[in-house]
């Protein structure tokens, strides 16, 4: 958990995961529509790989030129055919690319901090947040967990996934059951988005409360 000093104001730092079709991105997108300041890891890493990125030359120099665009950028399409197709070229990416992520999220959350006029709530939405190990930048992890069988009727409807592939892909991650041990708050998202509207509005209202009397 993040160091505060006494002159900081009282803001809360949320590690927000959950799994494939959990309903994660929708609760992202409710908590930043009520003032929260949202820092979207996909977009950090991005980031990292980025010509100017702290990650661009070792990542370049670990899997050859040949993931390299014609413009010099890297091609995540390419890079992506090598990592997924092995577990030991996925790790070595992770390997390179998390720990420059969590000192730049990290950067990030401190300046957040600093500002006269901090928002309230930061959030980290990170699909990995526990496996990557980023809770640590975090004073609390909330999950969004969906039912199995909800998910995958989603994954099924919105990506045109068959049952088994859909199936597939839930059991490669995480359970809700793992994610929910780690975490002190945890958003059912079984039903409809007046339901997630709900839960939203009253673990924000609690949440700020909690962190204004701290």
């Amino acid at each position: 958990m993040p160091e505060r000093s006494p002159a900081q104001p009282p803001i809360l730092v949320v590690g927000l995961t959950g799994g494939i079709a959990s309903g994660k991105s929708s609760v992202s997108r409710l908590l930043a529509e009520k003032g929260a300041h949202v820092i979207d890891a996909d977009s950090v890493g991005h980031r990292v790989i980025a010509p100017d990125g702290e990650a661009h030359a070792e990542v370049v120099a670990a899997f050859g030129e040949g993931i390299l665009a014609g413009d010099g950028t890297i091609d995540r399409r390419k890079l992506g055919a090598l990592v997924f197709a092995s577990k030991a070229q996925l790790e070595r990416l992770n390997a390179i690319s998390h720990p420059r992520m969590a000192a730049l999220m990290g950067r990030e959350i401190e300046t957040l901090r600093a500002r006269a006029q901090a928002p309230p709530l930061i959030v980290l939405d990170a699909a990995i947040l526990l496996e990557a190990g980023w809770d640590v930048l975090c004073d609390e992890v909330w999950v969004v967990a969906a039912a199995p069988r909800v998910a995958v009727a989603r994954m099924m409807a919105r990506d045109g996934f068959a049952r088994e592939e859909a199936q597939a892909r839930l059991d490669a991650q995480m359970s809700n059951e793992q994610r929910g041990a780690r975490a002190q708050r945890v958003i059912r998202n079984d039903g409809d988005l007046a339901e997630l509207h709900r839960q939203v509005e009253s673990i924000w209202r609690e949440a700020v409360r909690e962190a204004a009397a701290s």
